[in-house]
């Protein structure tokens, strides 16, 4: 007997027709039932962060599930949901080309700092690399994993994904990713190089490289404290890869950085020591999304949830860029004067209080801003779907 045919009816809902507008670029790519889930999911999220649910919400798939902009009953919403996070046709990493276009625009040209690094949502290794926006970091590529399921090893997965980000982009214009010392392994370094991907690399101290013929600990370089030293060393023992070191020990800093960069890389050390300072960018990423926004609440009753993680992520970035930008926006910034209070002192060399994603979440849940704030979605998602990045939106509006 055939299976019936899903007739659930969407809502009255003016979102819905412009994401799927945004998504439009996938059809015959990927099927347009997957697009129509991924557009439900991601106007369901937007619906959850609306109800300022502040650090203490978790978000859960039968929370979600009930926001589905969907004429049907709650057992119908769920099966939806449960379907589309199941279904083996959909492969989310597909979507990366999209989010790197929603980030960064389809007509950019140049090279702009993206940030590797692992984190772990409900004990599931994340990988995600993203790119610097407000302090914060849009994911363009993530992929989930769990160590029993993967077949040859982690770095397989790592390389691939940097691959899958690299080839979005010309040679010319390959982003400079940044990464900490978890990713200082030699054999990485001939792969990026090969792939036209420069790096930007945190060592540990006890790494040994050769310089000047003699082979010396990273600990042994001399490190005084404000300024930035660089040196030409051959990178591990053995393997003797050529790479620009420089020794940075800031003010206040436990121990120096130990950065290592392309032999012959056109960045000076300071500007290498200045855009490492963005990494923790991505650690705030992972506090909003797993704090903030709830995804640690999120549970798989499944030997390997990582394709169901992964799924959920795609339409979890898309909210999570949505409400960035409306928080960083000319509207958020204004909203900003009437509601922080600064601090008296500066931490972190501002005196803010308050993320450009908290005042994105209140915009979207303070009663007297809720009408207008879905016409600047509107009009953010039509922008994005002519080809204008999120960042560079941003600078125009």
């Amino acid at each position: 007997m055939k299976r019936a045919r899903n007739r659930e009816q969407w809502t009255d809902d003016a979102i819905l027709p412009v994401l799927m507008g945004v998504l439009s670029a996938y059809q015959g790519i990927v099927r347009k039932s997957i697009l129509k889930n991924i557009a439900l999911v991601t106007r369901a999220l937007l619906t959850m962060f609306s109800g300022a649910r502040s650090g203490n919400g978790l978000l859960s798939k039968a929370a979600l599930a009930r926001c589905l902009p969907l004429q049907s009953k709650a057992k119908a919403r769920q099966t939806r949901l449960y379907r589309f996070l199941d279904n083996p046709r959909f492969t989310p990493e597909a979507m990366v080309p999209l989010l790197i276009a929603l980030a960064v625009g389809t007509t950019f040209k140049g090279r702009l700092p993206m940030i590797l690094d692992q984190t772990a949502i409900r004990g599931v290794p994340t990988l995600l690399i993203g790119l610097i926006c407000e302090g914060r970091v849009l994911p363009v590529a993530f992929t989930c994993f769990v160590h029993d399921y993967v077949e040859k090893s982690k770095n397989v997965i790592e390389h691939a994904l940097i691959l899958m980000v690299a080839a979005c982009f010309p040679v010319e214009s390959r982003p400079v990713l940044v990464m900490d010392r978890g990713y200082a392994r030699v054999g990485l370094l001939p792969q990026l190089q090969a792939a036209g991907i420069p790096f930007l690399i945190r060592c540990p101290r006890n790494v040994c490289v050769y310089h000047k013929g003699t082979l010396i600990a990273l600990s042994r370089f001399p490190a005084p404290r404000g300024s930035a030293e660089r040196y030409r060393v051959l990178y591990h023992t053995t393997k003797k890869h050529p790479v620009d070191l420089i020794v940075y020990h800031g003010e206040g800093y436990q121990e120096p950085w130990y950065l290592i960069v392309p032999r012959g890389s056109t960045l000076s050390a300071q500007e290498i020591v200045e855009l490492y300072a963005k990494r923790m960018c991505i650690e705030q990423g992972f506090r909003d999304w797993k704090t903030h926004l709830g995804v640690r609440g999120l549970r798989f009753a499944t030997a390997n949830p990582a394709p169901r993680l992964t799924r959920l992520l795609l339409a979890f970035a898309l909210g999570y860029l949505i409400v960035l930008v409306l928080g960083a926006s000319p509207e958020g910034n204004a909203l900003r004067a009437m509601l922080e209070i600064p601090r008296r002192r500066a931490r972190h060399k501002t005196t803010r209080t308050l993320s450009s994603l908290s005042i994105g979440l209140l915009r979207l849940s303070l009663e007297p801003l809720r009408t207008k704030v879905w016409k600047d979605i509107g009009t953010l998602l039509h922008a994005l779907a002519t080809g204008v990045g999120a960042v560079f939106w941003l600078h125009q509006a």
